[in-house]
């Protein structure tokens, strides 16, 4: 099972890009989990740059890996009471063209790390409803909202000497994997068709009239 894991993050010390390097090592049995670095390469969406000849390349990577995957996993900081920028405007461009987009039916779960005590719920629930207005299928919570985040993520040496960013805090380790496994689960159900399944009906029943 691939799953693509995104940060929200363009910081280099991002917790929420350690807080993604952390889960990987929770990943059920037959879970991949694959790092795409390239969300800050992305234009902003602008219809004009996204024609049937094409679209720039970051954005055909973008969409490649996003569609190739079998499930998503989105760690994002909050910004202002919500989602930042750069993955708003990511969502955008997998969410286009919208007969065949790559978000389509995929089974995403979201995550946040903050250093504070406050922040995180109000950008995974704007995530959650943008996503789930993209037809893709959000795992429920409870979620991994992982507060003060300096405090329970370690570098740990791994078995070739390098220091891997790993969550020392057990109620968070249980949760992510309670997640993980939950993703692995709709993964493996089919759950994703459920959240395209309506859109999919109404354009064939458009293509039926027009036929």
């Amino acid at each position: 099972m691939r799953i693509l894991g995104v940060s929200g993050s363009l910081r280099k010390e991002s917790f929420n890009t350690q807080l993604l390097t952390a889960v990987r090592l929770l990943a059920p049995a037959g879970m991949e989990i694959e790092l795409f670095d390239g969300i800050g390469d992305l234009p902003l969406y602008n219809q004009d740059l996204d024609t049937r000849e094409g679209s720039p390349a970051p954005v055909t990577r973008w969409r490649d890996a996003v569609r190739e995957a079998d499930g998503l996993i989105i760690v994002t900081p909050e910004y202002n009471s919500s989602i930042p920028g750069v993955v708003k405007n990511a969502v955008d461009w997998a969410s286009r063209p919208l007969m065949n987009a790559a978000l389509h039916g995929k089974c995403v779960v979201t995550m946040v790390a903050t250093p504070g005590r406050g922040l995180g719920r109000n950008a995974l629930t704007d995530l959650g409803r943008v996503l789930h207005d993209c037809h893709a299928q959000v795992i429920s919570g409870p979620w991994v909202v992982l507060t003060e985040a300096e405090d329970k993520l370690v570098d740990v040496e791994d078995e070739q000497g390098r220091l891997v960013p790993t969550l020392c805090d057990p109620s968070a380790a249980r949760l992510a994997t309670v997640q993980l496994n939950a993703l692995a689960a709709a993964v493996d159900a089919g759950a994703g068709e459920h959240a395209v399944a309506p859109l999919r009906s109404y354009f064939a029943a458009g293509r039926a009239r027009n036929s």
